[in-house]
């Protein structure tokens, strides 16, 4: 297109303004002229180009490191309870219920290891007992569902209920230990306190079925007794020392937090006064000939095992199964 404009402006020039028609060079020209001219109408306009804006260093830079960023974004660690779960998310849940339900809890068992020998031959005495009284417990419902003092059985159902619903406890706490670690303190803390929730629910089962036995006590009654007696006065009064340890070191604080740690030390150590009282009068004690429990004492001695099964026992199993849930 330029070079059919730039013969146009040649023949256009001053010297080219006539042509000569008897001249055969000038016809050609003239000849040549129109048809350029011709070909110039038929050939469509070139489209205007616009053009692009160049781009900014700036931006070309930012482009070209955000690949490499991305690239080289560190990863945040990863927390050791986020590790634990990680870990536990291969393991069989089924497993770990029913060797916490047996009394055996294996997060816990590492925190003894790292102690002297001496504490974790305590942990495994505490392992012994708690499996021992829940065996002897079952085998005690029966006993007295088959021929209870009664004629009824009512209690040695009552008693095998409640030993279900404490190996349920126990089996919770060790998913919720699983799932969330802890330091030493609060893991010993709070297998004391799973333990004296089951002994206000099974053993406080076992002391009425044993309180309301008449006749000379069997093997069976007299192995579930000192079991019952061992499991309260151990975990009971390890429970209260650390509450009251708590409560000298000045880490409990405001009007609410001192009335709800009065009531976490006041409820289990009466609860588990009375009735281990009503154990070691009418069972431990008492004579062959001697009565079964009756009275305004068998009264206050169902009111106080409710209350504390209830709240003692039932407080435990909220908050383990709501830490073994998340």
């Amino acid at each position: 297109h330029k070079q059919i404009q730039r013969i146009l402006q040649e023949m256009s020039s001053p010297n080219n303004t006539t042509v000569n028609y008897e001249d055969p060079q000038q016809r050609e020209i003239a000849e040549l002229r129109r048809k350029l001219a011709l070909l110039e109408a038929q050939l469509p306009s070139p489209p205007e180009s616009s053009p692009l804006p160049p781009e900014s260093p700036a931006a070309g830079q930012e482009s070209s490191s955000q690949q490499p960023d991305l690239e080289a974004s560190p990863q945040p660690p990863a927390s050791p309870s986020s590790e634990l779960q990680t870990n536990n998310s291969g393991k069989d849940l089924r497993s770990i219920f029913l060797e916490a339900a047996l009394g055996w809890t294996p997060e816990l068992w590492k925190h003894v290891q790292n102690h002297n020998g001496s504490k974790a031959a305590f942990f495994f005495f505490l392992f012994v007992v708690d499996l021992a009284d829940a065996v002897f417990d079952v085998v005690l419902a029966l006993q007295d569902m088959y021929a209870g003092s009664d004629g009824s059985g009512n209690l040695g159902i009552l008693l095998l209920v409640m030993t279900i619903l404490g190996r349920i406890l126990s089996g919770v706490y060790g998913l919720a230990m699983a799932k969330n670690p802890s330091d030493d303190d609060e893991a010993f803390f709070s297998f004391a306190w799973m333990e004296m929730g089951v002994f206000f629910l099974e053993d406080g089962a076992a002391i009425l079925v044993l309180a309301k036995s008449t006749g000379s006590p069997s093997i069976i009654e007299g192995i579930s007794t000192y079991l019952t007696v061992t499991c309260g006065l151990i975990y009971i009064l390890y429970f209260v020392k650390e509450i009251i340890d708590e409560w000298v070191a000045g880490r409990v604080s405001g009007d609410c937090g001192r009335v709800w740690t009065l009531l976490l030390t006041v409820l289990p150590l009466g609860g588990a006064i009375f009735l281990l009282y009503i154990l070691a009068t009418e069972v431990i004690f008492a004579q062959d000939d001697d009565p079964p429990l009756s009275g305004e004492l068998e009264v206050a001695a169902f009111v106080v095992y409710s209350i504390t099964a209830f709240f003692v026992g039932g407080s435990a199993m909220y908050v383990f199964c709501d830490r073994a849930s998340r």
